[in-house]
């Protein structure tokens, strides 16, 4: 079993949200996983173009680190996410990553029985909106979501290892291992899964020639 981590926020070692995500990462390790952490800032990413080229290769033409990004989650069964609040919303960082999603990733729900969890921190206010944003895109990947992490941290400076957050971390990671070994179920999110296909087999059926390669996929899986 991996688990892999990604930290949204610039902020990269003293990171509060990145801290989280770690911390969820070591209990998924206690518990058997292996893991990765990645900072987002640590990768080269650009703004998604909207060419439309990935409807009909399968893949990003972008000459970055989001076709290797992808394929580590594509090859792990979990994938925790997490950023800071910045204006109701993600990080920019972390937007352009949700934006490349936008191709085959959702369209053909290229992480479809893999497990998520999301991590959303903010100064004041805010971090409930920014995690249920998160679990939607998860959720719009094919994934099912465990769980979240959703706090105000009005103290700006890294969390003491006695903190509840790190306890609630700790918890969170152990319900991602434990999802992941009895392959849970969550009908609500099953059933939006069911919703997405049923609207996107229309939409295909109208796209066919424009996106030939989503098509193919969809119909190789027997969806259309």
């Amino acid at each position: 079993m991996k688990i892999i981590g990604l930290n949204g926020s610039p902020r990269r070692s003293q990171s509060r949200t990145g801290q989280l995500v770690q911390e969820v990462l070591n209990s998924a390790r206690t518990a058997g996983a292996e893991t990765e952490f990645i900072n987002i800032n640590d990768i080269k990413l650009d703004f998604c173009i909207a060419c439309g080229k990935c409807h009909n290769v399968g893949y990003c033409i972008l000459k970055d680190d989001f076709e290797p990004l992808m394929a580590k989650i594509m090859s792990a069964d979990g994938l925790v996410v997490g950023s800071p609040v910045y204006i109701y919303q993600i990080t920019a960082q972390l937007k352009v990553w949700v934006d490349r999603l936008g191709g085959p990733t959702i369209h053909c729900q290229k992480l479809l029985g893999k497990y998520g969890a999301v991590v959303a921190t903010s100064g004041n206010t805010g971090e409930n909106e920014t995690a249920r944003y998160l679990e939607a895109t998860l959720i719009n990947t094919g994934m099912q979501c465990v769980g979240r992490i959703a706090n105000g941290i009005e103290v700006d400076s890294l969390l003491s290892t006695d903190s509840p957050l790190m306890q609630n971390a700790k918890e969170l990671g152990l319900s991602l291992v434990q999802a992941i070994e009895n392959k849970q179920e969550f009908p609500e999110q099953i059933q939006a899964h069911r919703h997405f296909k049923e609207f996107f087999r229309f939409v295909l059926l109208k796209q066919q020639e424009a996106w030939n390669w989503e098509y193919k996929y969809w119909q190789e899986n027997g969806w259309l």
